[in-house]
């Protein structure tokens, strides 16, 4: 029998304060047995065919735990209505609480959660129940939708009706009948694209998609300095370079280190993984295999560890008083070098600054484009020009060896059949003469302008390889005029056409080196479609806009007066202490 089809011990259901209650399977070889509890809390199925940590049930077992997976709040056989993170803090204190109190458990509760699940754990740390000792809160979601619908202020398309479609009747989108994307180009409002797709209003859908600004609600789901500076709970993330959720596991390690009593027992661990495999070490639950090759990024077999062993030390010391668990506050694997660096925080202290200037003589569309990144600043330079047409967007989408489509966000591959247009501006440096390691933070910052009524711009990085292919690093970064890029998203700011505004493009963490002979290379576009909708140009929310989109020039300036460049957190490699096979505890150990 796979893991996954481990039958329950027992289900119960877990009153909540409000009357509604949980459906939860408990995983215990004796429910009269009092153990330490690993639980987690999803609104994916708690059953053998939902997604969860149920493949681990009988890890957890063998290694004298209780295992309890409950569906959230409206979702399976709970009861009330789901609201897309809205009422996971309280409702994950009260079972933690009430788990706690159960003759299998012996008052000693864990979570171990990814993405939606794994942001499940910070919610209800902020909320301090008493019994919760730890947690393993992998690829998290910094809280509230600002990082994920509404990405840089630009509403992410997909993302929205994939998660907005888990409440209709029937499987959710991508796991039955494939979107007629290009089709959505021309449907107006796009709030109505649910009926569009599904035949059915979507409430998930609809309530992400009118939450641009932030409002109560959205502040009440956003987890701030003040709570981490209450939440006391041991913590082991992890996360990889390619997991669209690394900004957010980044943001709870850092502020938990610089808030939080507990500083001292947060670890992060990043590795050259994506969203599916980061909480695994890199492995693919279904097979647990590890994903390789990721895209075009093959990672030596020290690239992987496994997670699970590694939670368990973790537990087995916070919840059993076992052992001393010896890992490095931040553990990060730097691709193109594959060795693991550690460090006391992230970013490493040990990072400095350093700048690669867009240059070019005014003709950097496309491959064939002059556009140049260069250390040195420039002088008087024209400026690039984007046409950005919304019914034509820069798809974010690439077909793989097979031709199934997949989406390169969370992909190390070659972009240039996506970039090498007219409406894609690209930079690249020459051949690197010595090695660029970079560890930390990165950014883009622009000089734009647009004749528009708003506009959005994408940033990603390449590494070009010796053979001329490249391969995408990090995530893309995004930001729309009237929202995201001058300042966040707490009100509307106004665009006047033509006036130059300076804007920040946040590529987020990133870890890699650019080895000799290899050349560093960044795209700037408009639209990154069908993951986010086309900025329309109207000035109106592109979510119930409904005016005709209209066809506009962005302009981005790079000379001595408005520098437009990518800023990366570089490295001294040599001076820096790692490994290519570091010992983990608990595995090496």
């Amino acid at each position: 029998m796979h893991p996954s089809q481990t039958p329950a011990t027992l289900t119960v259901h877990i009153p909540l304060r409000d009357g509604v209650t949980l459906a939860a399977d408990v995983f215990t070889p004796d429910p009269a047995e009092p153990r330490p509890l690993v639980l987690e809390i999803t609104p994916y199925n708690r059953g053998p065919q939902g997604l969860s940590f149920r493949n681990e049930v009988r890890f957890w077992m063998t290694h004298g735990y209780a295992m309890v997976i409950a569906d959230c709040r409206g979702k399976g056989d709970s009861g009330g209505t789901f609201v897309f993170m809205a009422n996971e803090g309280r409702d994950t204190h009260d079972a933690i609480e009430w788990l706690a109190a159960q003759p299998f458990c012996n008052g000693r509760v864990a979570m171990r959660g990814s993405s939606y699940t794994g942001t499940n754990p910070w919610y209800a740390a902020r909320e301090r129940p008493p019994h919760l000792m730890a947690m393993s809160p992998s690829a998290s979601a910094a809280g509230g939708n600002q990082d994920i619908t509404w990405r840089g202020g630009i509403f992410s398309l997909e993302h929205s009706l994939h998660w907005g479609s888990r409440t209709r009747e029937g499987p959710p989108l991508f796991e039955g009948p494939e979107v007629d994307w290009p089709a959505l180009l021309a449907h107006r409002p796009l709030i109505t694209a649910d009926i569009a797709v599904t035949g059915q209003e979507l409430p998930v859908y609809r309530d992400l998609a009118m939450r641009r600004l932030r409002d109560p609600h959205l502040a009440a789901l956003e987890i701030t300095d003040a709570d981490y500076a209450r939440i006391d709970v041991p913590s082991l993330a992890f996360s990889g370079w390619q997991d669209g959720c690394l900004g957010g596991t980044v943001k709870h390690f850092q502020s938990m280190r610089r808030l939080s009593a507990a500083r001292e027992q947060q670890h992060l661990v990043v590795g050259p993984w994506n969203h599916h495999g980061a909480p695994d070490g890199g492995h693919a639950c279904e097979t647990e295999q590890p994903i390789n090759p990721l895209g075009d990024l093959t990672v030596p077999p020290h690239g992987f560890v496994v997670a699970r062993e590694l939670v368990r030390a973790f537990f087995d010391h916070h919840l059993k008083g076992q052992g001393g668990f010896e890992l490095p506050r931040a553990r990060m694997y730097l691709t193109g070098a594959d060795r693991w660096l550690d460090s006391a925080d992230f970013p490493p202290a040990f990072a400095r600054s350093r700048r690669l200037y867009l240059r070019s003589g005014g003709r950097a569309q496309g491959l064939a484009g002059d556009g140049r990144l260069a250390f040195e600043a420039p002088a008087a330079e024209p400026p690039d020009v984007i046409v950005h047409d919304p019914m034509q967007p820069v798809p974010s989408r690439l077909p793989d060896a097979d031709g199934v489509p997949r989406t390169v966000r969370e992909w190390p591959c070659d972009l240039a059949p996506m970039i090498d247009r007219p409406d894609v501006l690209v930079y690249s440096s020459e051949p690197l003469r010595e090695p660029l390691a970079v560890l930390g933070e990165a950014r883009i910052v622009l000089h734009v302008a647009t004749d528009a009524l708003d506009a959005d711009f994408f940033g990603r990085i390449e590494d070009v390889g010796l053979d001329g292919r490249g391969m995408r690093l990090g995530m893309h970064s995004a930001a729309r005029l009237r929202l995201g890029a001058r300042g966040g998203v707490d009100r509307d700011q106004p665009v006047v056409p033509g006036e130059p505004m300076e804007i920040v493009l946040d590529l987020g963490a990133l870890g890699h080196l650019f080895r000799p002979g290899h050349r560093l290379r960044l795209s700037v576009c408009c639209s990154a479609f069908p993951e986010a909708f086309p900025n329309p140009g109207t000035g109106q929310p592109a979510t119930t806009n409904t005016e005709e989109p209209r066809v506009a020039r962005q302009t981005v300036f790079h000379h001595a007066a408005r520098p437009s460049f990518l800023e990366l957190p570089v490295i001294d490699l040599d001076a820096t202490p790692g490994t290519s096979a570091p010992a983990w505890p608990g595995i090496d150990a």
